[in-house]
């Protein structure tokens, strides 16, 4: 669980000199919020897809490497120690393997998009980041690849 503090008035950069005693005592209290996310990721997964442009890239499936993160929207996991409170990766993972065996898009951006709409709608996260990598395509570029972040619309009933 990554756990910090944010400093949310009067915060005073290092090096810069405190305001002085008058001013200090003029100034409310500097607020601390507790900040707390927790996180998933799968990296490096390895898949392949018919996707691409070009119409050698659209026979041959093409080989990709998919970095995942998930923004959990509950940190429930952590103290159940129970998968059914978790995100399942080997459940994120068959699902981004079948989104990617059934796609024929054209552009990367598309593929990440349904990549993401399907985590945002199956798993318990606020938001998902999807880098999709499409290796050795451009000979003079190591990697060439998409990424994009996607958070969860709440309707106001799921708000409350």
């Amino acid at each position: 669980m990554v756990s910090s503090l944010l400093q949310v008035e009067n915060e005073v950069a290092p090096g810069e000199p405190m305001p002085s005693a008058p001013l200090q005592a003029a100034l409310p209290r500097m607020a601390l919020i507790p900040i707390v996310e927790d996180r998933v990721f799968l990296r490096g997964l390895r898949t392949e897809a018919l996707v691409g442009v070009y119409e050698h890239e659209r026979i041959v499936p093409q080989p990709l490497v998919i970095d995942l993160e998930i923004g959990l929207a509950n940190f429930r996991s952590c103290f159940s120690d129970d998968l059914a409170d978790a995100v399942d990766y080997e459940k994120v993972a068959e699902t981004i393997h079948g989104i990617a065996g059934e796609s024929r898009t054209q552009l990367l951006e598309a593929l990440a998009q349904r990549i993401a709409s399907a985590v945002l709608a199956n798993f318990d996260a606020k938001w998902v980041q999807v880098d999709i990598v499409k290796p050795a395509i451009i000979p003079e570029a190591e990697v060439v690849g998409v990424s994009i972040k996607r958070a969860r619309s709440y309707s106001r009933r799921e708000a409350r």
